[in-house]
């Protein structure tokens, strides 16, 4: 089993309660192995009370050939939220963890 693990930094403004869509590829990396995503909001406030994790995470392929020429793309798409609540804390960046296992 081999295990490897990126990390991933994003700029990206989500304010308590909001979400947005994050889409890796294509890639031949995501045509196998099972993956897991983490992220770790990076905010200057203190005291805060919010909760950043991924919904809808996916992978999938997309045939963008033409006629009868194939070619296969593989994706990962992933919605990250702060689910925090109102007032508490908006996240302006955070740091994504990807890791993909293989047998």
């Amino acid at each position: 089993m081999a295990t490897q693990t990126f990390s991933y930094y994003f700029v990206q403004t989500l304010p308590p309660g909001s979400r947005s869509e994050v889409t890796w590829g294509p890639d031949p990396f995501f045509d196998q192995g099972t993956f897991t995503l983490s992220a770790h909001p990076v905010t200057d406030l203190r005291q805060t009370l919010y909760w950043l994790t991924f919904d809808d995470v996916s992978v999938g392929k997309t045939d963008i050939g033409s006629g009868d020429i194939g070619n296969v793309q593989s994706y990962l798409w992933a919605k990250p939220r702060n689910s925090g609540l109102s007032g508490q804390g908006t996240v302006t960046s955070y740091t994504a963890y990807l890791t993909r296992t293989t047998t």
